[in-house]
Parts: structure tokens; C-alpha cells; sequence
């Protein structure tokens, strides 16, 4: 193995260890002010038919009861019932919409041992953990594969949102890595690899078929290849259609309130912050206080990756602007308050180093 090689792949591998300690961080503060107990990293609130069921199998199970619950309450629910056949798919709310993105439950459910109710929620950590290290040395990699420097892996550990996902038990770590791995793939010509690692994307996140779909139209633009990249989707759509059969309705078909007409959405959550920044409250006010400029700068920095994408010049390219079109279109709910923000554009921001920093003309030489 050349120096330069095992030298990157050091890095690679330091980049990850970065990304698991910053994760790690926050799942120690987390836990030690509850205890050391994984199931409250779930947030299951106490009024919520599914607390039952977590309490009948597990009555040390630690559920809320000063707030409302997170995704991780539903991702709990997938990894008992993977398959929306048993007991905890009928204690959701919305269960089409949510069962639409079962990847991160499903794998939960395998690291579980078939969903044992114990340990779901150290199954739900573990693959949080897991993600997040791998995205970070995918990161390292896909970073020198675009001109970039191999330490430009760290922006994993740098990403709010990946970081508040493990400690919350949502999607985006492994999102992002799977995001990450499928572009480094593609950019190695390995279409193969490349395929299978975007057909599990799309069952992370149902928005985010529209990566792969992209890729392919931006291949067959360049270089006249036909678009094979684009069955990506098939799975995907076949367990919608097996939601469709099963619990009668399509994921998608239940999301009408999580879009808008472009940029409306940011307007409103603008104005609400700016509206909570003069409110009696003194927490209220601070919330918004936070949330207007974060949410002008992170306005402003997504605007300027868009600008730099338009050259479609590298495969990152089509996967940002995608990403970046689809949450112009968000709703107001996404961004109004900074854990929502951070977390809902966690894949979007991650992508932004490797679109402004892939400028070398023998790295755009290649796909």
C-alpha cells in the first residue's frame, strides 16, 4: 500500500473517531442527567399508547411527562414491529407516513436480536454510534476523491444535527453516512456498490429518492449513460406499495403539511421567530432570539452552495441541489426553532464543504 494511501485512510479513520466522540459527548450529558437509562433517549411521553406497551415489557422503561415526544418514540415502534404487523404500528399516530422511512428502525431491529423490547433502545444508540463513525470516514474519503483535503472529514463532527440525532435516536447519522458512502461509491465508478448503498437512503428518508433520481438524469446529461442508477428507488416503492395495500395509505400521501411553496415556509418560521424574540417570556424570547439569525445565516450559506452547485460539474453537485430545492419547500414547523433547524438540515449543510472545495479540474475530470 502507497504511503499516501495508508496515510489517508489514517485520517479517514481519525475523522470517524472525531465524529463518534462529538456524538458520544452528547450522549454522556444526555444520560447523566437520566441516570444512565437508554430508553429515555427514546422520549417516549407518558400519554402515548405506545408508552404502555414499552412499559409492559420493560417497567423500568423512562418516559416523559414535562414535554411532547420525538421520531425516536416512532423508529422505537418500527424496530418492535418492523414489518407494521404486530401491536406497535397501531399505537402511532400516522403510522403510513411514518413506517414510509423504516431504515433506521429496521436496522435497529436486527441489532436488537429481532426487536427484543429490552434492547431497542441500546439497538437504536448502537446504530446512531455506528452511523455516525462511518459517516465520518466516508466524509475523509469522499473529501480527497473531490480535490479536498482528507481532514475535510471532520465536517461530520461538525454537524449539529448529526451530532442531536444520535443523542435523540433519529435518522440523519445514518443518512449521512449512507449519503456520504453512496456518492463516494459512484465517484469510484463503482455502480454497483453505488446502487445498493442509495436503495437503502431511500428507505431512510422518503425525500430522499430524489438523490439518486438526480444522479442518474445528471449522468445521462454528461455522459449520455443510461440512467441505471435511477432503480435505486424500486425498493422503496415497493414497500409503499406494500403500505398502500396494508395500512391503506402512502407515506407521502399524509406529509401535505410539511410543504410549501418555496421559501414560504422559511418567511413564516422567520417571522415567528422574530415575533418570539419579543415575547414577555423570557426562555420564549431567547429561542428567538437564536433562531433569526441562525436562520438568516443558514439561509445565506445554503444560497451560496446552491450558486456554487449549478456548475454540475461533480456528482455532489445534483445531490445538493436536490436536497437543497426540496427544503427550500419546507414548512415553517422545520425551522422555526434550532433543534428543528440544525436537525432537518443536517444532510443539506454536510454537503456544502464538499460543493464549494471540489474545484481541482483533474478531481472533475471524473464522475
Amino acid at each position: 500500500m502507497p504511503a499516501s494511501e495508508h496515510h489517508h485512510r489514517l485520517i479517514a479513520v481519525a475523522c470517524g473517531v472525531a465524529a463518534l466522540a462529538a456524538a458520544g459527548a452528547a450522549v454522556i450529558v444526555s444520560l447523566h442527567l437520566q441516570s444512565w437509562d437508554t430508553t429515555s433517549l427514546v422520549r417516549l411521553h407518558d400519554r402515548l399508547p405506545l408508552a404502555q406497551l414499552a412499559r409492559h415489557d420493560d417497567p423500568t422503561f423512562r418516559l416523559r411527562d414535562d414535554a411532547g415526544f420525538y421520531d425516536g418514540a416512532y423508529f422505537y415502534a418500527i424496530a418492535r414491529d418492523p414489518l407494521a404487523t404486530g401491536q406497535a404500528h397501531r399505537l402511532i399516530e400516522e403510522e403510513p407516513y411514518h413506517y414510509g422511512h423504516p431504515g433506521y428502525g429496521w436496522l435497529a431491529w436486527l441489532a436488537s436480536f429481532g426487536g427484543r423490547p429490552g434492547a431497542v433502545p441500546d439497538a437504536l444508540l448502537a446504530v446512531g454510534l455506528v452511523s455516525i463513525f462511518l459517516a465520518g470516514i466516508a466524509a475523509s474519503f469522499l473529501a480527497v476523491a473531490v480535490g479536498w483535503t482528507a481532514w475535510g472529514g471532520i465536517v461530520v463532527a461538525l454537524d449539529p444535527g448529526l451530532v442531536y440525532g444520535v443523542s435523540a435516536d433519529t435518522s440523519e447519522p445514518l443518512g449521512a453516512a449512507l449519503l456520504l458512502s453512496g456518492l463516494l461509491a459512484y465517484r469510484r465508478d463503482r455502480r454497483g456498490y453505488a446502487l445498493a448503498l442509495f436503495a437503502a437512503l431511500c428507505l431512510v428518508k422518503e425525500p430522499l429518492v430524489l438523490v439518486p433520481l438526480a444522479i442518474a438524469a445528471w449522468d445521462f446529461w454528461r455522459r449520455r449513460r443510461p440512467p441505471v442508477l435511477a432503480a435505486a428507488v424500486v425498493p422503496a416503492l415497493l414497500w409503499w406499495l406494500y403500505l398502500r395495500v396494508h395500512l391503506g395509505a402512502f407515506p407521502f400521501g399524509q406529509g401535505s403539511h410539511r410543504l410549501t411553496a418555496p421559501l414560504l415556509g422559511w418567511e413564516r418560521a422567520l417571522v415567528f421567530a422574530a415575533s418570539q424574540s419579543w415575547n414577555v417570556g423570557i426562555d420564549t424570547a431567547q429561542l428567538g432570539q437564536a433562531s433569526v439569525p441562525l436562520i438568516i445565516v443558514v439561509g445565506i450559506i445554503i444560497l451560496v452552495g446552491t450558486i456554487r452547485a449549478l456548475r454540475l460539474r461533480v456528482v455532489v453537485d445534483p445531490a445538493y441541489l436536490v436536497l437543497a430545492a426540496l427544503y427550500a419547500c419546507g414548512a415553517a414547523n422545520a425551522f422555526e426553532y434550532p433543534k428543528d433547524l440544525i436537525r432537518e438540515l443536517a444532510l443539506v449543510l454536510l454537503l456544502i464543504p464538499f460543493v464549494l472545495a471540489a474545484r481541482r479540474p483533474s478531481a472533475e475530470a471524473v464522475p
